[in-house]
């Protein structure tokens, strides 16, 4: 089992060094590798997104292995990062990833621009389209699992929408919710990975 890492606004390595050193030797951690750093939700209209989408799936097809399962985490843009992957590898023919592990951030046709969120503090707009945000409205559902995570006072992922990652795949969607804000990671990223490892463990390593 591979999981991979999505990066995402803020220190990548640090958010997941701790946890990832902890994992199951039937477990390999990969960090997905930018060569672009510090982009975050206000490059999704742009060149460096379409750059990091290539590089991601760059980066991701070589590691894989014939027959072996694999699942995506991400936090905020990390995860419109991991969902756009997912179907850029099923587009390429490839298998996609069994599970999407998505944290901070609401599904792609609820996302919120930078115009609509004026109650937010300017610290966070680095985590709002500039634009409207909409995918492909003809393209099929992914056959990926995803589990939605949220803290509790999370301004960017709204607890009662985030059912509608439901929509975007053919299998089962599931929401949990953490204490605190957008930031909440940081400070349980901790107990809500282990979550992840969890479901891994008991749905794709017995």
């Amino acid at each position: 089992m591979i999981l991979f890492g999505f990066p995402h606004c803020g220190d990548f390595s640090e958010s997941y060094h701790a946890w990832s050193g902890e994992l199951p030797a039937s477990i390999r951690f990969h960090g997905v590798e930018l060569l672009q750093t510090g982009l975050s939700m206000r490059e999704v209209y742009s060149a460096r997104w379409e750059q990091a989408l290539e590089e991601a799936v760059l980066s991701i097809s070589k590691q894989l292995v014939p027959n072996e399962e694999y699942v995506f985490v991400g936090h905020c843009w990390g995860s419109l990062l991991a969902f756009e992957v997912s179907h850029r590898l099923m587009g390429a023919g490839l298998r996609e990833p069994s599970h999407l592990f998505l944290s901070g951030c609401s599904a792609p046709h609820l996302l919120r621009t930078r115009s609509e969120a004026g109650g937010l503090q300017k610290e966070d707009f680095g985590c709002q389209p500039v634009g409207e945000y909409r995918p492909p409205v003809d393209r099929e559902q992914l056959r990926s699992r995803i589990s939605v995570f949220t803290g509790n006072k999370d301004e960017h992922a709204m607890i009662d929408q985030l059912s509608e990652w439901s929509r975007y795949t053919s299998k089962i969607c599931d929401v949990h919710v953490c204490e605190g804000n957008h930031a909440f990671w940081q400070a349980d990223i901790i107990r809500w990975l282990q979550v992840a490892q969890t479901i891994v463990e008991r749905e794709y390593m017995t």
